[in-house]
């Protein structure tokens, strides 16, 4: 029984490894690099990895959401080679959720200017530490977004899917975050790309946008798209797909190529939704 958690993950890393689209031509390799890892990971010491050509992130083993980078790069196949599709040198790009920084390393490797939003003080950390690793310009900004400014409260412990708390769930654990909003983050600015990763709280980040939406400032969003927005805010994805709606952006996923293709207005599985703005 005690052996089954652990059995059932390595099976998943595994699965993970040997079917991703970044290791079919090198799916030997890709499984001994991720031992590697995991082997360095229980002796306490991190693995320094490559994202995209030439971008660095030092992973640890208890970094899951970042591990992924270890075991396929880029991992996200599908959302980030759509990104290398929008984004052109100079473009400013957000990372909404930035956990240890693959997506704001991948968008900055391709010339972007990236500003990355992370309030838990255990990921800032590394992604600052990350960040440094490389020449690129990325702004950190430790905070997080929601509707209107203020301060709310954070799980801790629970590395990336860490989530805002209601005022009725805080607990001692909760960890205290200064909040701002994606409008007054943006200004007067025209972001080619805004990528939202919240743990259920995405409306709430899209709330604190509607002047930038109204404005189509936001030339392609990119939204977590799965059922901890019941968990966190007690709702389904529908406000979301209504409020972008309201603000003319259509919804779409990329394929294998990272081309957008429109999809129906609210669809039900937990893969990422982009949302481009009308022309």
């Amino acid at each position: 029984m005690t052996m089954a958690g652990p059995a059932i993950q390595a099976w998943r890393v595994l699965t993970f490894v040997w079917t991703h689209p970044a290791n079919r031509r090198h799916r030997w390799r890709s499984l001994a690099r991720a031992c590697r890892f995991q082997v360095r990971g229980r002796l306490g010491r991190p693995t320094v990895t490559t994202i995209g050509q030439r971008a660095r992130m030092r992973v640890w083993l208890h970094d899951t959401a970042a591990a992924k980078v270890i075991y396929a790069n880029p991992p996200d196949w599908n959302e980030m080679w759509a990104w290398r599709r929008c984004l052109c040198p100079g473009d400013l790009f957000i990372d909404v959720g930035s956990n240890a920084g693959s997506y704001a390393l991948w968008a900055a490797e391709a010339g972007a200017e990236v500003v990355a939003i992370e309030p838990s003080g255990t990921a800032v950390a590394t992604l600052r530490a990350n960040v440094a690793l490389n020449p690129f310009p990325i702004t950190v900004r430790q905070c997080a977004l929601s509707a209107v400014p203020g301060q709310m409260w954070l799980t801790r412990g629970q590395g990336a899917k860490n989530h805002l708390l209601s005022a009725s769930s805080v607990d001692a654990e909760a960890e205290p975050v200064d909040v701002n909003t994606l409008d007054n983050l943006l200004g007067d600015r025209t972001a080619a790309g805004v990528k939202i990763d919240v743990e259920g709280a995405e409306r709430l980040v899209l709330e604190g946008a509607r002047r930038a939406l109204a404005e189509r400032r936001i030339s392609v969003l990119q939204i977590e798209w799965n059922a901890m927005s019941e968990r966190v805010l007690g709702e389904s994805r529908e406000p979301i797909a209504d409020l972008l709606a309201e603000h003319g952006y259509h919804l779409a996923r990329p394929d294998r190529r990272g081309v957008l293709r429109p999809v129906s207005a609210a669809p039900s599985s937990s893969d990422d939704i982009f949302a481009i703005a009308p022309h």
